[in-house]
């Protein structure tokens, strides 16, 4: 019931103080990530604003480079990031307009899927469909030139034939229902598309 959810969330809105100016620091929560959800999903923009504005001096959001990860310290000064706040607030920053109504309107149409990552040795930071290219930038905890990692790409139309272009020693092989890519543990940025 959309109009329901809405009203609802107006009315929670205004119940927690997220009117016309957002007070900070936030205290550690999960309502300002579903706000900042809900505010893409809607397409409130005067909300979103405020809401990442707010998040972002209170939330301490954190790029470790080093190790691939992006995570929220929420202010609490722990060794390590709670999940679900984090869990949250990663799914705010995925959301655009509509993608949580399309999501449970209909299931999801079948599509390629990245498997098998040796996380945390290595982190993908992008793995994006473009047509029938497979962006991919992988980043290794450790660069290791003389090791080599290896990930899949299932849900693929099986038979065909795959090329790596861009990174000096990758290499991809069909499988019965994908790719398996191998590659070498350095920072590098491939493409991968079909023969």
């Amino acid at each position: 019931m959309p109009d329901d959810a809405r009203r609802l969330f107006d009315a929670a809105c205004y119940d927690i103080g997220f009117g016309a100016t957002i007070a900070s620091p936030l205290a550690p929560a999960r309502a300002p990530a579903a706000a900042l959800l809900l505010s893409r999903e809607w397409a409130i923009p005067d909300l979103e604003q405020r809401v990442t504005e707010a998040i972002e001096a209170s939330y301490e959001p954190t790029w470790d480079r080093a190790r691939g990860e992006f995570t929220w310290g929420m202010g609490l000064g722990e060794s390590h990031p709670r999940g679900q706040f984090n869990a949250f607030l990663a799914a705010a920053e995925a959301s655009s307009r509509g993608s949580w109504s399309t999501l449970s309107a209909s299931p999801l149409p079948p599509c390629a899927q990245v498997v098998g990552v040796d996380f945390p040795a290595v982190a993908l930071s992008r793995a994006e469909w473009s047509g029938d290219t497979l962006h991919v930038t992988i980043v290794p905890l450790v660069e290791q030139p003389d090791q080599q990692t290896e990930f899949s790409v299932v849900g693929l139309e099986p038979g065909r034939g795959w090329n790596v272009v861009g990174a000096a020693g990758a290499y991809a092989s069909a499988t019965a229902d994908g790719v398996k890519i191998v590659a070498n543990m350095v920072a590098s940025s491939f493409s991968v598309s079909a023969r």
